[in-house]
């Protein structure tokens, strides 16, 4: 192999030795499953990783916490250095470094643990964000019906090392990016949670904005959104033709709807205009809620996602987030559902919602409020993109 080839194209100015091909067989001294058993409340001390404990970030992240059931063995308790990696599934691939701040954990069936000596575990960590091993990855797993990957399989992954000390290096400057990610993600929670406790108080009027006089405002006034909004049904064309869009869960927007087959000829879709309020019939009890955006405008949808024109004089973006509040959806999704079969909220009962209102001028007062805290979301998001994008951009050049 030409030498060139085993040095990266980035690396610190201390080192110039080119890396060596291994193994990582040849860097842990175990490689082993993980306990069958099935997860019960957490004890208060034995921690429990599941294939869904990790995230896509590689991170321990049970919701909630939970501990095994039955006799404990001590050989399935992570130590400093071991790595574990899920070997069947959808999820095969993702791996787990073991920190101590995690506490005293014990990993699970689907799982397999291997313990890094001869090398740097945090190294071999960031190995598994590298393209190169995602693909390799794709190519193992996918080799039968069921994706997976075992032991002996895990122990033949190839990859290229350097000496220690240049191992330990790249590892504490990207697990310092890692940490930044991190921080960004905690602070990008906090100002959720924080956005969702300031709706929970506005809505319910325990909180009240006033005039640029200092006045209070008007009382709210009952409605039902039939009194704000009506249904368009604007005729398009069929399944063949339409430009089709679709409304994502828990209101999280609507977007176009990418289909490797066609509809069929014989459904009627009917076209939908920027600004308006667009459900889901099937999953309004799942929170499928959003308005159209503009570059969406004239796309298209069935009866099954209905859209509505709002009112002159309502703000749309405090409508929809009325609108996605569980005290709203869920209370009167779950009354006009009541026993049918098929749960379905037709535009009729959506219609005949009750739903107090402010005045406009509170709508718009309220409105920018919130907005200004989705300002402030957005940009951390943005951030989090940034330093996602900037890690894997080094992961290319600092590898080899």
């Amino acid at each position: 192999m030409n030498s060139s080839l085993m040095i990266p194209k980035l690396r610190f100015p201390a080192f110039s030795e080119k890396w060596e091909p291994t193994k990582l067989d040849n860097n842990s001294d175990s490689v082993m499953y993980g306990m069958n058993s099935s997860a019960i409340e957490y004890d208060g001390k034995h921690g429990y990783i599941r294939i869904t404990d990790i995230d896509d970030n590689n991170c321990f992240s049970p919701n909630p916490i939970t501990s095994p059931d039955g006799v404990i063995e001590g050989k399935f308790r992570l130590n400093r250095g071991d790595i574990v990696f899920a070997r069947t599934g959808a999820n095969t691939g993702k791996s787990y470094l073991y920190k101590e701040s995690d506490g005293e954990i014990y990993f699970a069936g689907f799982l397999i643990k291997v313990s890094i000596i001869n090398a740097v575990p945090e190294f071999i960590y960031q190995n598994t964000f590298r393209a190169k091993y995602d693909n390799w990855v794709h190519i193992m797993s996918m080799r039968s019906g069921q994706p997976g990957i075992n032991a002996e399989e895990y122990k033949s992954y190839a990859f290229n090392i350097p000496e220690d000390a240049e191992q330990q290096k790249i590892a504490n400057f990207l697990s310092s990016i890692d940490k930044k990610v991190s921080l960004l993600k905690e602070k990008d929670a906090l100002l959720e949670q924080y956005k969702k406790g300031v709706m929970q108080k506005l809505f319910s009027q325990d909180i009240r904005f006033k005039d640029e006089n200092g006045n209070e405002f008007p009382d709210w006034q009952p409605k039902v959104v039939g009194d704000f909004m009506i249904e368009s049904r604007i005729k398009g064309g069929s399944g063949l033709t339409a430009k089709k869009i679709t409304v994502k869960l828990w209101g999280k927007g609507v977007f176009e709807k990418n289909e490797n087959i066609s509809g069929s000829e014989n459904t009627q879709y009917y076209q939908r205009k920027s600004g308006q309020f667009i459900y889901s019939k099937l999953d309004f009890l799942n929170c499928a809620f959003g308005l159209i955006p503009d570059y969406l405008n004239n796309f298209e949808t069935t009866v099954d996602l209905p859209c509505f024109d709002i009112s002159n004089g309502i703000n749309k973006y405090l409508i929809l987030e009325m609108i996605k509040q569980k005290r709203f959806y869920k209370k009167y999704g779950d009354m006009a559902d009541g026993s049918r079969k098929a749960k379905r909220i037709h535009a009729k009962d959506f219609l005949s919602f009750p739903l107090d209102l402010p005045s406009e001028e509170e709508q718009n007062k309220m409105a920018s409020f919130l907005q200004a805290i989705d300002k402030k979301i957005q940009l951390v998001s943005q951030q989090i993109e940034q330093t996602q994008t900037f890690k894997k951009g080094l992961l290319q050049q600092m590898f080899v």
